[in-house]
């Protein structure tokens, strides 16, 4: 997250920018599940973006999701088994698959159902561009290292290579969110998030916009005098602040029937961000997701790699 630059760029956010690509009233979706526990939450959360949302959803496996899980616990580089080159090796993938969902709901929805062969991130991100899905849902497990490293970077390589927003889904979510906290900069991406956490959340349920406002190092008396009179000459920034937040929630709300309060905090992004969700207690966070080298995901340098490691909460990351 980055702080608004200047008051005048907080209006023009919350104005002309604003203007924010929602979700079609009927759209696709690709929902990609393994063979363990960590895909019926987002199962559950197909059904209902499917039932109540307009979802159309293509389920996917990516055999190798498999093979690769097993050469994470083994220790063991294999590759993809001659059998997987066979037709009824593909169809007896497909039959599991469709049992997999038919037990998480209890029926079989009409749905399309794939298995593919390859490498998991490419693989997914194929799909979903060929299908031009705008969202891409994921189980989040919140346990067995290896399983939850494997996964981790499968949703990274996703944001990273698709426009799709993703949605990483914890097991405890198996209904439509009821609240969804939004990690607002301002960006076109965080401005995403929050028409899509208002699309996403319960009918009456609440979104809660979270802005950080970053310490300033204190400022020689000089300093301290030029400043008061730049902000005299371009108006109060807080006010401008709440102006633009004001602004948003105005906008959020004549779309929506939805209950939208905002915080401001002070500090590093995201502790901020993190200090919210604790008190406030989501069922998702929803941010913006800009695209960030190997070495920012590796060391974490960002809100999104910060709360995808930490793993406490679902999250909806959605693309400048």
């Amino acid at each position: 997250m980055a702080p608004l630059s200047s008051p005048q760029t907080a209006r023009r956010a919350a104005g002309s920018e604003l203007r924010a690509t929602q979700l079609s009233p009927i759209f696709p979706a690709v929902v990609a599940v393994t063979a363990d526990t960590a895909a019926s939450a987002a199962i559950y959360i197909t059904h209902a973006l499917a039932q109540e949302c307009g979802a159309i959803p293509t389920v996917l496996r990516v055999v190798q999701d498999d093979i690769t899980a097993g050469a994470a616990a083994t220790g063991t580089m294999v590759g993809v088994p001659e059998a997987a080159l066979d037709p009824a090796y593909r169809t007896s993938q497909l039959t599991a698959l469709e049992d997999q969902v038919q037990r998480i709901l209890g029926t079989l929805p009409s749905w399309q159902y794939d298995v593919e062969i390859g490498v998991t991130v490419p693989t997914i991100v194929r799909r979903a561009h060929d299908l031009r899905a705008e969202i891409v849902i994921l189980g989040l497990p919140d346990h067995n290292f290896f399983r939850r490293a494997f996964v981790r970077d499968t949703v990274q390589g996703i944001v990273e290579h698709t426009q799709a927003a993703v949605f990483a889904v914890r097991p405890e979510l198996v209904h439509r969110p009821e609240s969804i906290l939004v990690a607002l900069d301002f960006g076109i991406g965080s401005l995403r998030a929050a028409h899509l956490a208002c699309q996403l959340v319960v009918p009456g349920g609440r979104v809660i916009l979270v802005y950080v406002q970053p310490d300033l190092p204190p400022a020689s008396s000089a300093d301290a005098s030029a400043g008061a009179t730049a902000a005299n000459d371009s108006g109060d920034g807080a006010s401008a602040l709440e102006t633009a937040i004001t602004l948003l929630i105005d906008e959020l709300t004549s779309q929506k029937a939805v209950s939208i309060t905002s915080i401001i905090e002070h500090g590093g992004s995201i502790e901020g961000v993190k200090q919210a969700a604790v008190r406030m207690r989501p069922d998702v966070i929803a941010l913006g997701a800009r695209h960030h080298s190997a070495v920012d995901w590796f060391f974490g340098d960002s809100v999104s790699a910060d709360l995808l490691n930490d793993r406490r909460w679902s999250l909806l990351m959605v693309p400048e």
